[in-house]
Order: structure tokens, then sequence, then C-alpha cells
């Protein structure tokens, strides 16, 4: 074992272990003067036989320590001791997608939600010109709260320079998401790579299959080295040629041939969706997609820790009498956990859960409607705080909170009297 259960490792004690993984053991950890938990991650002692590695692992961490978005595991330290290099993360208290997807088909709406917030993640590292290299289910983290984060970039980036055979074993233990040149060893990796491992994983999402399975790694790999993917709906029924045509671009072979970043891929996917047929992925559900509490941190489990639930239940405050009023007079109640707020529009088969066409003020000119909300504008999303609401990333251009323009992906708390701007629609929260 890495550490010892009681162990103090500076400032943090080791409460207990886990997760054990090839790369790392994962230790929940106290923090004795801030008084809050955190997860260190252990790398392997194998990686102090690489000539250099400690000072590659100090540079690298600096780098994914600089990450800080809203989707992203913050890494909030690194250090070593007894000689051993470790990381120090935010502790989450949720399930990975592929825990949660083990335990049936998502909701449309989860699936959507993921698909922005692994996008956010990505774009906003790519921006920054760091990859992940390592995109898959048990990455991406579903929050109790119903954030959404995307994990472990200190451990894929921190490897990926690196000339152990440990490197090669965390390619090959996850070969169903891996891309081409990945499995090429090809280098100078870009965006696209994570471009492809984020196409597999929205193929399992609609389909409820990865394109590629075969009985050795190898075989799998050698498929994304050559064999052309199964098209979605030989796979699943309802699935859009407009999703399809979006799954199938990621998944091209050459890079060229890809989307050239993930902000064009989640557009393209985000139009596909207007269109529906999701395939698999259902347009509700009969289990809720509000993660199940946890004693675990939710990070911990893509290294192979069981997914222990508890017998507990989650109540959120009561919506009776929340709602949204708008300025001439419409009530839209706040029913349920995850609103999408929009326009409707019958001919793209969109139907907002609360519908703000009505609301909007008339054309002078016509007397009907404008158009000045977008179709998908904000999600209104109810945990154990009460209501807050998120715009839709590209939508910011029009959101206004209590006069002050709000940002994509950002959560805002709202409280009774707080004034909700879309478009030319303002509505006043009630609670």
């Amino acid at each position: 074992m890495a550490f010892e259960i009681g162990e103090k490792v500076g400032l943090y004690k080791v409460v207990e272990q886990l997760g054990q993984g090839g790369m790392a053991t994962v230790f929940k950890a106290y923090h004795t003067v801030l008084e809050r938990h955190v997860a260190l991650k252990v790398l392997h002692p194998a990686f102090l036989e690489e000539a250099d590695f400690l000072r590659r692992f100090r540079r690298e961490a600096r780098v994914v320590a600089g990450l800080d978005h809203a989707n992203i595991v913050p890494l909030f330290d690194f250090a070593e001791h007894r000689g051993l290099p470790y990381l120090v993360m935010k502790y989450i208290e949720g399930e990975t997608l592929k825990a949660r997807l083990a335990r049936g088909m998502i909701s449309r709406q989860l699936g959507c939600q993921i698909m922005e917030s692994v996008g956010r993640a990505l774009a906003y590292a790519h921006k920054r010109g760091v990859l992940h290299r390592d995109v898959k289910p048990s990455n991406i983290l579903l929050a109790r709260d119903g954030s959404i984060y995307l994990s472990d970039f200190g451990l894929a980036r921190i490897v990926a320079a690196g000339e152990s055979t440990i490197s090669t074993e965390m390619m090959m233990g996850t070969p169903q998401y891996v891309s081409p040149e990945q499995a090429r060893t090809a280098p100078d990796l870009d965006e696209r790579t994570d471009i492809y491992s984020l196409g597999v994983v929205l193929y399992e999402l609609v389909t409820g299959r990865v394109p590629f399975e075969a009985d050795t790694p190898i075989s799998v790999i050698n498929d994304h080295l050559y064999t052309p993917p199964p098209p979605p709906s030989s796979r699943a029924m309802n699935v859009s040629p407009a999703i399809e045509h979006v799954i199938l671009r990621a998944l091209a072979k050459r890079l060229e041939d890809r989307f050239k970043t993930v902000e064009e891929m989640v557009f393209a996917f985000r139009e596909a969706d207007e269109e529906g047929g999701m395939g698999v992925m259902l347009e509700a559900t009969a289990e809720p997609d509000q993660v199940p509490l946890a004693s675990q941190d939710a990070g911990i489990l893509a290294l192979g820790g069981a997914y222990r639930p508890e017998a507990v239940s989650l109540e959120l405050p009561s919506s009776h009498g929340a709602a949204l009023v708008s300025s001439n007079g419409i009530r839209f109640p706040l029913a349920g956990e995850r609103l999408l707020v929009g326009r409707g529009d019958l001919k793209q088969r969109i139907s907002p859960d609360i519908d703000l066409t009505e609301a909007e003020p008339p054309n002078p000119k016509t007397g009907r409607p404008r158009r000045t909300v977008h179709r998908q504008q904000a999600w209104l999303l109810r945990t154990e705080q009460g209501w807050s609401v998120e715009v839709l990333p590209g939508k910011e251009d029009r959101a206004w909170l209590n006069g002050a323009r709000m940002t994509a992906g950002r959560r805002y708390p709202l409280r009774a009297g707080d004034r909700l701007k879309l478009g030319a629609v303002e509505l006043e929260a009630q609670f």
C-alpha cells in the first residue's frame, strides 16, 4: 500500500483507500487545517524508475493545476511523501458515467448535459494547449449536486511524455476509447484525438454499445486503426441521420476528416439534437438521473473502485408555488428537477419544458410574438440549495440576471425577486 490508513501526509490525514488502478492508488484524506476531505492520488512507484520523472511530474502538475473550469475536477496541490509523488484533488460525491450506464439507459436531457459539459471542459483545456488523452465514461463524473466533471487530466498528461511501460498499459487498459493515432503511438497529438474519444462516448450513449468490441485489447485497437465503425443506426432504432453524421465524423480515421474543434462538434451535436432521433437515450426515464449519494469520490471510480451507494433518500426543497412570471403576466411553474428553457419550434420539433414563445413581446408591425429567445436557451436546475439557472454555450448573448450578462456554463442561484432576462423576455423569480 502506498500510504497507510491514519498516516499524516503533509497537512492531510489518510482516512481510507478508495481505489487502485494501473497508474495510481487513491485515498480519501482529511485536511487538518481547512477541515475538509480531499482525494489523494498517489502515482505508481514504477514511475520513479524513469529518468527525470519527478521533474516532469512537477512541470506537468503545474500546468494541470492551472486549469480552472467548472467542468474540470480541480487539482489543489501536488507534492511528494516518502519519495512518492501524489496529487491532491477535490473530493466529489457521486458516480461515474460508467457506473450510471451500468444501471440503465440515461435520459436525452442528461445525455445533452454530458456532451455540453465535457465539451466545455475540453474546449477550455485545448485553448490552453492541454489534451486529455483518456476521455471515457469512467472519467466523466456525475456529482450529487447535478454538476458534471471531466477528471484525470493530471494522470493522462503526466504519463503521456514518459517512457514507462505504464503509459502503454494505460492505453491498453481502455482500448475501446483510444484514437487511431494514440494506438499508433504517434507523436504530436492534437485536440482531434480527444474528439475521437468523445465520439466513442457519444456512440455509446446513443446505441448502448461501444463501436468496437473484441476478445483482446489488440483486436479492439486493430479495429480502431483499420475497421470502419458500424453505423449507429445499425445498432439502435430511432437514430437520426443528423446524429449519425456527427458520430461518424468524430470517428473518422483520418484527422483531417474529423471536426476541427470540440466546439464545432458540440455545435453539430446540438443542431442534431433539435431533430430528435437519439437512439437509446430516452425522452424520460422511470428512474431519475439524479446521482445517488455515495461515501466516496467519484473521481476514484475511474481507477476501479466499486461504487457503494448508501441507502438514503435525497429530499429536495419543495417546488410548490415556485414559478417564473413574465412581465406580461404569464406564469411558468417550476416543477421537477431539471427544466429546459427556450422557444418552441414545431418545424424543428423542439419543445422546451418552459416555452417562452407567448411571453415574447409582439412585433409592432405584425402583432405576432418576436423571436428573441433561443430555441434552447438555458437550464433551470433544482438542488438541495434551491433553484439555479445555467445558460447554454453560445446562448449567453441573450441572457442577463439582475441586469448583469450571464456566462455560459456557470450556475447562478435564483432567489425570490431575481430578474431574469432572456432575449426580450423579462422574468421574475417567485418562490
